[in-house]
């Protein structure tokens, strides 16, 4: 049965999206622009009554019963949310409408400069099929970083702009912990030149975390970086364009990071094989553990 919001309805409280086919048990909040009707006094529970911002849809989720705040086809690249958007409710799905926000525009920037567009900061956060980036006039700040310690955060679908300087696409912060975390089939950066210092920052990513089927453009520094408190970490299946020859210009592993696997990853710059080997492990020894990368074409193990 299809009810007037698009999702097949299977009993109250439950419903599955007919575009992606994800079972949603919780309710689902409807976010657009004003034009479109989003008011924040709205119950955004229909489309045809959305709410504006996304900080609103979040207030009105409850935690752990996965609700879905899903962002229209017609929500612009500039947020109608006037402050960065705390992910502070447990649980929650942030979901744009078609894969990636490219076709529908469902996506946002940090409202202001040098601050991030979103803040994890509760557990089991998922966010996905958007396209994200930061304000236009800024120099630094992430696109997505943590603000607390949170199981389970994933990130998903989304592509994960460089047009305007970022510090880092997605930064745990430097004192909190991150175990369970996904990472998967996104796009980091357009390939337009070094926007970013790193696209994945790692402070305390643990417990059977993975980072896998993504592609990095051009970063500045390591593309992904696992800092010296990381753990039981699996990388694998990532594509590398490196903004320069550099060593550990895809992925670094700091002096101290232990159990990280890491397999079949590709990285490149030019038309042959780089002269700096773009696999660092700073350990020197069998604290991780890699298997079969590829510098250009050619098989290689870190440097």
């Amino acid at each position: 049965m299809l009810g007037s919001d698009g999702l097949s309805i299977f009993g109250e409280g439950y419903s599955r999206n007919i575009l992606t086919g994800v079972w949603t048990p919780g309710k689902v909040f409807y976010v657009d622009t004003d034009a479109n009707g989003g008011d924040d006094t709205n119950s955004g529970l229909t489309v045809d009554d959305p709410l504006l911002k996304i900080n609103a849809a979040m207030d009105k989720c409850t935690a752990n019963k996965g609700d879905v705040i899903q962002v229209l086809g017609n929500s612009p690249s500039s947020p109608n949310d006037t402050a960065t958007i705390t992910c502070d409710v447990g649980g929650v799905t942030i979901r744009g409408l078609y894969g990636r926000g490219i076709l529908s525009d469902s996506g946002f920037g940090s409202p202001t400069q040098n601050v991030p567009c979103l803040t994890i900061a509760a557990n089991y956060i998922t966010i996905e099929n958007l396209y994200l980036g930061v304000n236009s006039a800024g120099s630094s700040g992430g696109v997505i970083e943590g603000s607390a310690s949170c199981f389970g955060f994933t990130l998903r679908n989304c592509l994960i702009e460089a047009q305007y300087a970022a510090t880092y696409g997605f930064y745990t912060g430097a004192s909190y912990d991150f175990p369970y975390l996904l990472i998967e089939d996104c796009v980091f950066g357009s390939g337009q030149g070094s926007k970013a210092t790193n696209w994945i920052r790692l402070f305390n990513a643990s417990m059977s975390s993975v980072i896998r089927r993504n592609l990095f453009k051009r970063s500045s520094a390591a593309a992904i970086k696992c800092l010296a408190s990381c753990g039981e970490v699996s990388i694998l299946d990532n594509t590398f364009h490196l903004n320069s020859d550099l060593s550990g210009g895809a992925i670094t592993l700091d002096t101290g990071s232990s159990k990280i696997y890491v397999d079949n990853n590709r990285g490149g710059y030019g038309a042959t094989t780089m002269s700096a080997n773009p696999f660092l492990d700073s350990n020197g020894d069998a604290s991780n553990a890699w298997g079969l990368n590829y510098n250009q074409e050619a098989a290689t193990l870190p440097a």
